[in-house]
């Protein structure tokens, strides 16, 4: 269908206005028309109506900060990269393309992969091999020495595509490693400005890349035009990215008051992962995730505690955020991995901690789509954005738990396509 018309929803459009009964919009090709009440609507000869009969529609889900690397046949990462080919791990990854698509997101931004992965599921996708996403894509994470990024062995270092990242040490190695990128096609540059709690040689709250570095390759991807996202969960790597013009923050729980209003001042988008955070404080979990290193009991349990003390702060940062205004955008880290399987528990945990509905759903589409730099094209239902939306049987502004039932999300459009599509009209007329 390259044009038609949704009429008689209740609309949420992203932006946080409040939801809108009776109304609508026009599709023309990949790009919203109108949108407005369903009586106003210009309806084109030529185009399909379908009424949706008093249900929600909302922009698509947009999960800013995801692998698609990442499986769940093995999520031991070094297990993953010393014992599985790229190939076999490409294939893995369209399997979580689809997956992704499935829970209702219609983006995602990829925050790091083995050799090209990402750039490959994203471009299958615009050519409409693969089902999945639409993706930005970053190539291999860049961190230090020593940092999160530093996969290989502690006697031998290897500077290979096979790898989740990169190391660099100081602005040139950076420079470098970013013109690197840019030339194989990257759309965003991840770099670390922190290690991950658990981590057994980089904590959570220690810091890897300082603002230099940062500053640094911030500044080359500029020249080509391109953003740079940073992990980062101490509490002054993501003040130094901030500073240096970052885009988005992945992680931040250590972030105090202070640091989340720098967040605030430099209009850098907050993304925690709280769902994730909390899954690996599971004792299961973490042996799993482990056991290439043989842990003892006691190294398993630091593991947890340094996990613990993450998500108990995670669960103070994202209301504090809220209070003060800081831009917070929704991630996972990796949905598709982490029982159970979903980027709308990512949101069940926001509003757990009390955050309104309303707001989440602008967190995961207006929010995210800034974080992941195309909040120009994506995120709201407006004129001249993309037509990237999903229609749900309930109301997910009263209870976003409504889209954990996949069930109940009964179509799913990106640029303008119906991926999914449980509609009676809109079926019958297929």
């Amino acid at each position: 269908m390259s044009k038609y018309v949704l009429t008689n929803a209740v609309l949420i459009d992203g932006t946080g206005g409040e939801p809108q009964p009776g109304s609508g919009l026009v599709v023309d090709g990949e790009k919203i028309h109108s949108v407005g009440p369903s009586g106003s609507l210009p309806v084109p000869a030529d185009a399909m109506v379908i009424d949706l009969e008093g249900k929600t529609l909302m922009p698509g889900i947009i999960d800013a900060h995801t692998h698609l690397t990442y499986h769940r046949s093995e999520y031991a990462l070094i297990l993953q990269q010393m014992n599985e080919s790229l190939e076999l791990n490409t294939i893995k990854a369209v399997e979580s393309a689809g997956m992704i698509l499935d829970m209702g997101c219609t983006a995602i931004g990829d925050g790091a992969c083995r050799g090209h992965i990402a750039l490959g599921i994203r471009d299958g996708v615009r050519q409409g091999l693969i089902r999945g996403p639409k993706v930005v894509a970053a190539g291999p994470m860049i961190s230090g020495s020593s940092g999160i990024a530093d996969h290989t062995a502690a006697w031998g270092y290897a500077d290979h595509d096979a790898y989740l990242g990169m190391c660099v040490n100081g602005r040139e190695q950076v420079v470098a490693a970013v013109r690197k990128q840019m030339r194989e096609g990257v759309d965003w540059v991840k770099l670390t400005g922190s290690g991950t709690p658990g981590n057994p040689w980089i904590g959570g709250r220690i810091q890897d890349l300082v603002y230099d570095e940062l500053a640094a390759a911030v500044q080359e991807a500029a020249k080509f035009n391109k953003r740079v996202h940073v992990h980062a969960h101490d509490p002054i790597g993501p003040q130094a990215a901030a500073k240096a013009g970052a885009v988005s923050v992945h992680s931040g729980e250590f972030l105090d008051e202070e640091g989340l209003l720098v967040l605030k001042e430099y209009s850098c988008v907050f993304v925690p992962t709280i769902a994730w955070l909390h899954y690996r404080t599971n004792e299961s979990y973490a042996r799993e995730y482990l056991r290439s290193f043989k842990p003892t009991d006691a190294q398993i349990q630091v593991f947890i505690d340094e996990c613990q003390d993450a998500y108990d702060a995670c669960r103070e940062a994202i209301p504090a955020a809220h209070r003060l205004g800081t831009p917070m955008g929704l991630g996972s880290d990796a949905a598709h991995v982490f029982p159970p399987f979903d980027i709308a528990f990512e949101m069940q945990y926001y509003q757990d901690l009390g955050i309104p509905p309303l707001d989440i759903i602008t967190c995961a589409t207006q929010q995210s789509a800034v974080a992941v730099g195309r909040g120009d094209d994506w995120g709201t239902l407006e004129q001249g954005k993309a037509a990237d939306l999903l229609v749900v049987d309930g109301d997910p502004a009263r209870d976003v738990t409504v889209l954990r039932d996949k069930d109940r999300i009964e179509a799913i459009v990106v640029d303008g396509t119906f991926q999914k599509n449980t509609l009676h009209e809109a079926a019958a007329a297929a």
